[in-house]
């Protein structure tokens, strides 16, 4: 995936990522036979997160930019620290409802995930004019297949950098005006 990213040699005024975190899945079913610990889906490593995003951040970034970085209760601590030692601050916190959620360890459903607006200090990519202050750090949009971001996220983006060339890393599948990276895009392999 980075290989080919490199290779274009294309600059992105926002990063949009959904990283892999290393994660398995909690109890197995009995009424799911066959059914594993992993995820359907490749997880890494902290430290291959962090190089991939160094690459990408070093490379394929105009000077002003911004990343959202999408991250699970779990990683909270580990996804602040990659990115400040990657050099970036943390602008917002926004929190996905999910409407639904799996309950974990069967205790409370973890119905949100965490969409994190970081920014390099002196280069962060301003709100286009008309779309300042339109949205709320709350995106309410049920869920709907495993991983699958909300469709609002994407629009709000879109809204609010309008001019700017928009990658997705990690993506699963392609979003017109956006470039698309990741291993498991749909209709495609790698």
């Amino acid at each position: 995936m980075i290989v080919s990213l490199r290779e274009t040699g294309k600059k992105y005024g926002i990063i949009y990522t959904d990283p892999p975190w290393p994660q398995k899945k909690g109890n197995l079913r009995k009424v799911r036979p066959g059914q594993k610990k992993e995820l359907d889906y490749k997880t890494l490593c902290l430290e291959e997160i962090m190089e991939i995003h160094d690459i990408v951040l070093k490379e394929n970034t105009e000077e002003k930019h911004n990343v959202f970085c999408w991250v699970i209760d779990k990683y909270i601590p580990e996804a602040e620290d990659i990115f400040d030692r990657l050099g970036y601050k943390i602008h917002a916190r926004m929190v996905w409802d999910k409407g639904n959620g799996i309950a974990s360890a069967y205790t409370v459903r973890y119905s949100h995930e965490y969409l994190y607006w970081f920014y390099k200090p002196k280069n962060m990519l301003m709100v286009d004019k008309e779309a300042r202050g339109k949205y709320s750090t709350v995106i309410r949009e049920n869920s709907t297949y495993h991983s699958r971001k909300p469709e609002a996220v994407y629009k709000m983006l879109e809204d609010m950098f309008k001019k700017e060339s928009k990658l997705e890393l990690f993506a699963r599948k392609e979003r017109e005006g956006w470039d698309s990276f990741g291993d498991e895009i749909e209709g495609r392999k790698g």
